[in-house]
């Protein structure tokens, strides 16, 4: 440094400083090897070989930089600087305390959790404007279809009435079954209700009646039966008459608060009997009257039925007129009898007295006009057709 001071001083100072000469070598284009010595001046410099001039730089005032050269340690010392620092740090008596321990598989796998939610503030904001746009449509909707309903309702029973007086109970069927949809839709419980739907069933029922009496049908099952098997009786009798309906009049006991009543009728026919059996909801409808005691001359009046009813038989029967779908007719080999089974769903009490006529049942000796007329409206006041 202070060699190098001292010349950068002269050089400054403007004095010649004492400055070492300093021989080069190096090789010329045509291979020759070059020797000169570099100057405090510039200079030219030729090659004796192929005569190549070369401008030579003259001395650097400023000595050239020193490089500090780093001991690279071999590995085999740093596995053994490396033991003796470890076995420096394990003798110590005092040993740090642990700090908690970060699961850091668990943080990167509970942070995406976080970021990833789906209820952001955007989303919700948007499933609150389709929800309001779905519960407006909705409801429009069944605005609409609820005014169109109250058309239909209305119509439907004009139109069917209007076929009734013709009588075409075909499109009457479809008038009134159109008018008991929309009483459906509107959730309509009152007696106009109850009465489309009523005329619906009991008109669905005439168009779609058995073809043959209960007599004519088992004498065929009977003849089938003989001719051929039980099995070619049974499925005739699937093919030709299942689901089609039967009108009748029965005595059925009131039940004592059970949802389906199990209704059984014995019908002797030549010497094969028919058993008519079913389970029919509608049944639990009929309403349980005593029949009136008998007088005596000591005892009180009794009290007089209510308007509309009819009094119980002395087994507690009451009879009553209804119609259900044919479901099936099987032969039962232990009583030797056929067992004809009406479908349970398709069981209503009949109510009007001009389709009853219709249906095939007019009055007789027993069942005067009057009597049928009384029993029809009782039975109408049990399913509130009637008021």
């Amino acid at each position: 440094m202070s060699g190098w001071l001292s010349r950068a001083k002269g050089a400054l100072s403007g004095r010649e400083a004492e400055v070492a000469l300093e021989p080069i070598k190096f090789a010329c284009l045509c291979g020759y090897k070059v020797e000169a010595t570099r100057h405090s001046e510039f200079q030219r410099v030729l090659c004796t070989d192929c005569g190549e001039r070369f401008f030579l730089l003259p001395l650097d005032v400023y000595p050239r930089p020193v490089m500090k050269v780093r001991k690279v340690q071999s590995p085999k010392s740093a596995e053994t600087t490396k033991t003796k620092s470890s076995s420096k740090l394990s003798t110590p008596t005092e040993v740090a305390p642990a700090g908690p321990r970060i699961d850091l598989q668990a943080e990167l796998t509970t942070v995406p959790t976080k970021v990833r939610t789906p209820f952001t503030p955007l989303r919700l904001i948007m499933l609150s404007l389709l929800t309001v746009i779905g519960l407006t449509g909705w409801w429009q909707w069944n605005r609409a279809a609820r005014s169109s309903a109250e058309v239909d309702f209305k119509t439907g029973i004009q139109s069917g009435m209007a076929d009734l007086q013709k009588p075409n109970y075909v499109e009457a069927a479809q008038h009134f079954g159109r008018a008991a949809a929309a009483a459906d839709l509107l959730h309509r419980t009152d007696a106009p209700a109850e009465q489309a739907r009523q005329m619906h069933r009991q008109l669905t029922a005439i168009n779609s009646l058995l073809t043959r009496s209960l007599i004519e049908m088992i004498e065929a099952a009977r003849a089938t039966r003989l001719r051929e098997n039980v099995l070619a009786a049974e499925s005739e009798f699937a093919n030709l008459h299942a689901g089609r309906w039967l009108v009748m009049q029965s005595e059925i006991a009131p039940p004592a608060g059970s949802a389906n009543v199990q209704w059984e009728q014995r019908i002797q026919i030549f010497d094969e009997p028919l058993v008519l059996t079913a389970s029919l909801p509608i049944f639990s409808k009929i309403q349980a009257t005593s029949p009136a005691p008998a007088a005596t001359p000591d005892a009180a009046p009794a009290d007089p039925l209510p308007p509309g009813t009819s009094a119980l038989n002395d087994l507690g029967q009451r009879e009553v007129v209804f119609a259900a779908q044919v479901e099936s007719l099987k032969w039962n080999s232990e009583q030797s009898a056929w067992v004809l089974t009406l479908k349970s769903s398709s069981g209503f009490l009949w109510t009007d007295y001009g389709l009853l006529l219709a249906a095939g049942l007019p009055p007789d000796e027993l069942h005067t006009e009057a009597r049928l007329r009384a029993m029809l409206t009782e039975q109408g006041g049990w399913i509130g057709a009637i008021k």
